[in-house]
């Protein structure tokens, strides 16, 4: 023992460990000196190993303690996984720097917290048991496995791993998905890790486990699933620094004959495939005049004209709704209602401050290279490779402030950037991955920065005038810095490999991986975002929320769609819209039955989606033939305002109210379609609508000097609003309340016509689409 005293000096301690997280950026304690705690922590860790040297299976401290920190919530972010940790102690959140950890168990205050001559009176085992006042409470038993797993590395000594300890490469349950033929059945899941040494083993039991549904899938923290009732759900296991997702299918007692519903193209294949697959039948088909009116409304974002619904109405071409379609996607106002969404989306946002680079003048460039882009039917991919890529004056090279609308500040935040970049285009929040692993998903702290790295020598410089910015790269910039160690991050893409951007610039490799047409990340996720488009809601929703904990709700669906898209649409937005709205699944009625009236997820019926504000501040012109005026822009349509109607300082009451993006980040769903109380009431007394009755009204004498029925004259008034004509209660009710033709009043009519008026643009029937 005093030979090995005396090696340990010669040595200088040569078991100190670095200070990593905790000690770095909360200042609990700091990285030890050569001497001193060091020395006796290795004379105690020798003696100990020399006493246990019989030990049959050494316990590892990163594949076996840090899954017991984790199963019993010690790095949770309500423990010791907090910035500040607690009572003293600090780990890191669910585990992502064990180094660090082990640095803090054992030599942050040495003998404190591991009691190696003892190692049943360790802190860390008499505070778990509830021996010892505990903040955090009992959280296990000294019979349980996770006290004699501890309890066991502490007799072995305490020791940190080898260079050459297995470390896990990814998690699978037994079976990806399991059909249950009942409600109230059960199931014990198993989940095996898969190691660098090609070894595999069973770690239930410290996995921790979650569903997404709780009512038809539940699941315990031994991985045991009992199910409820009827439905389709998803449980998740996590491990370490992976998730794994199982599909759980309950079927619905009792007998089921599918209908057999005829398919329109691939898209209905799948679709209803899964509804078999799930026992839920179809909604029927919705009418021609439902068709017409949502089909309208969700490509242009305008009501069909009374002419022609008159006219596709009447047609008995049993492919009039193919052509429509067709039809549609050749207007202008197709253009113009998608750059309303792409400008959304990329954060159009201008201000009258120079010193941000948002300049009203680059941000109306901005929109109308985009307008550009979707008139001349640019592929998304080559769309996305400009904007990503995109260098030079935000003036006269519109592409480029992509940089300068995102990160609205005088200065490129690659951090922000980076987050997205791959939110927009991927559909990845990488937000999370910033601090620690991903809790949710397969991105690690490590991805995080590794991705930044490629927009680390973006720079911006003032140019010849005050609203002016040009964007340029510094192609020798250094990569982003590990925020625990400051590690320099080489460049590596979200999933995939490490390029090679020497002499390069970095936006170009990754602009060119993005749009690559064997890229699934970017494919699937464009191809759900106009999918989002036209039913309210994505494949994976939220859509820009993609992660293992969030699965697509129809997996076939959606990889066929994204392959589509790339490998045999170009990334031609056109065709995979087509084929959506040409699919007999879009063309479902919102009407439901027995099977598919608590659908939320598989598409089944359609649903109800109010317009968003910009629509229906153009559907209330348009069914009133009044142009409201707008304020502060060239625009006649509200979907053509660059910046959403920020600057319509007349009718921003209206925009807000009814939910307008507000374009603070790059999130897809800014733009809020829920009801509320100031909504009614502005429709019912607000300005909006009784403007369009008061102030020089041209729809009601219009029509009065074209019909000369009333009957006539409603009947327009509903096409014009509703694309329907009255139903025979509804036209008795209110030809009830018009004195004989021969003896009214024309004042006194023009006003009973009014009423009609405003009680259909007030009912629920014209703001929703259906």
């Amino acid at each position: 023992m005093k030979r090995f005293f005396h090696n340990v000096i010669a040595q200088g301690g040569a078991t100190s460990r670095r200070p990593a997280f905790g000690a770095r950026f909360f200042g609990r304690g700091s990285r030890p000196a050569k001497s001193s705690p060091s020395l006796v922590i290795a004379a105690a860790i020798f003696l100990a190993s020399s006493l246990h040297a019989d030990e049959p299976k050494p316990i590892s401290f990163k594949n076996d303690v840090m899954p017991v920190f984790f199963k019993e919530g010690c790095n949770a972010g309500d423990c010791h996984g907090s910035s500040r940790g607690q009572d003293g102690f600090v780990l890191s959140l669910f585990g992502y720097d064990p180094e660090g950890d082990y640095y803090r168990l054992i030599e942050e205050h040495p003998g404190r917290r591991i009691d190696l001559p003892t190692p049943e009176n360790s802190l860390l085992l008499t505070k778990a048991i509830g021996a010892v006042v505990h903040t955090g409470g009992t959280l296990f038993e000294k019979d349980s496995d996770s006290y004699q797993i501890i309890l066991d590395w502490i007799k072995q000594g305490a020791r940190p791993d080898s260079a050459d300890t297995p470390a896990p490469t990814g998690i699978t349950f037994s079976s990806p998905e399991h059909k249950f033929a009942k409600p109230s059945e059960t199931l014990q899941t198993v989940v095996h890790a898969a190691y660098t040494d090609g070894s595999t083993r069973d770690v239930t039991r410290w996995c921790e486990f979650t569903t997404s549904n709780e009512s038809v899938a539940s699941i315990d923290d031994k991985g045991f699933i009992t199910t409820p009732k009827s439905g389709g759900a998803h449980v998740f296991a996590r491990f370490d620094a992976f998730s794994v997702a199982k599909t759980i299918t309950v079927l619905p007692e009792g007998d089921f004959s599918w209908s057999d519903p005829p398919e329109n193209n691939y898209i209905d294949t799948l679709v209803f495939a899964k509804l078999q697959d799930m026992q839920i039948q179809p909604s029927d088909l919705c009418t021609d005049e439902q068709f017409i009116r949502r089909v309208t409304l969700d490509i242009t974002g305008k009501l069909p004209t009374y002419d022609e619904h008159q006219s596709f109405i009447k047609s008995t071409d049993p492919d009039k709704r193919d052509q429509l379609v067709d039809q549609l996607l050749t207007r202008d106002s197709y253009a113009e209602m998608l750059a309303a969404r792409w400008s959304e989306w990329l954060r159009i946002y201008t201000d009258t401050n120079p010193g941000s680079g948002t300049a009203p003048l680059a941000g109306w460039n901005y929109y109308q290279w985009i307008l550009e882009q979707i008139q001349d039917n640019r592929p998304v991919n080559e769309f996305a490779h400009e904007l990503i890529t995109g260098n030079g004056s935000n003036l006269t090279n519109p592409a480029s402030n992509y940089y300068t609308m995102l990160v609205q500040s005088s200065r490129i935040d690659p951090l922000r950037v980076s987050e997205d970049t791959a939110q927009i285009f991927m559909g990845i929040r990488t937000q999370c991955a910033q601090c620690h692993n991903h809790p949710f998903d397969r991105w690690t702290i490590d991805d995080y920065y590794a991705f930044q790295s490629f927009f680390m020598g973006v720079r911006r410089k003032h140019g010849s005038e005050a609203r002016e910015y040009y964007t340029y790269v510094d192609i020798d910039a250094e990569p982003a810095k590990h925020l625990v160690d400051g590690r320099p991050m080489p460049h590596k893409f979200l999933g995939g490999d490490y390029p090679d951007v020497t002499d390069k610039d970095p936006r170009e490799v990754l602009a060119d991986w993005l749009t690559a047409e064997d890229n699934t990340l970017f494919r699937e996720h464009m191809a759900n975002r106009l999918w989002y488009i036209f039913f309210g809601k994505g494949i994976v929703e939220p859509v820009d929320d993609v992660r293992i904990s969030n699965p697509p709700s129809n997996g076939p669906l959606m990889h066929e769609l994204g392959r589509r898209f790339a490998e045999e649409y170009h990334y031609d937005q056109k065709r995979l819209i087509r084929a959506i709205c040409t699919s007999r699944t879009y063309q479902l009625s919102v009407a439901t039955n027995a099977s598919n009236a608590s659908d939320t997820r598989l598409f089944s019926h359609a649903d109800l989606r109010r317009l968003r504000s910009d629509v229906l501040f153009d559907c209330l012109s348009q069914a009133t033939d009044y142009q409201h005026p707008i304020r502060r822009s060239s625009a006649t349509r509200a979907v053509n305002m660059f910046e959403g109607g920020r600057a319509d300082t007349y009718n921003s009451f209206f925009f807000k109210t009814f939910g307008q993006a507000r374009r603070e980040n790059v999130c897809i769903d800014q733009d809020n379609t829920d009801a509320n109380l100031s909504q009614a009431l502005h429709l019912i007394n607000g300005h909006t609508i009784d403007h369009t009755l008061t102030r020089n009204p041209k729809l009601v004498p219009y029509l009065m000097d074209k019909y000369t029925e009333p009957s006539d004259i409603i009947g327009e008034i509903y096409i014009r609003a509703l694309s329907r004509l009255p139903s025979e209660k509804e036209l008795a009710g209110i030809l009830e309340t018009f004195t004989d033709v021969a003896e009214r009043d024309v004042n006194t009519q023009k006003k009973k016509y009014n009423n009609v008026i405003w009680a259909l643009l007030n009912s629920s029937e014209f703001i929703f689409n259906h």
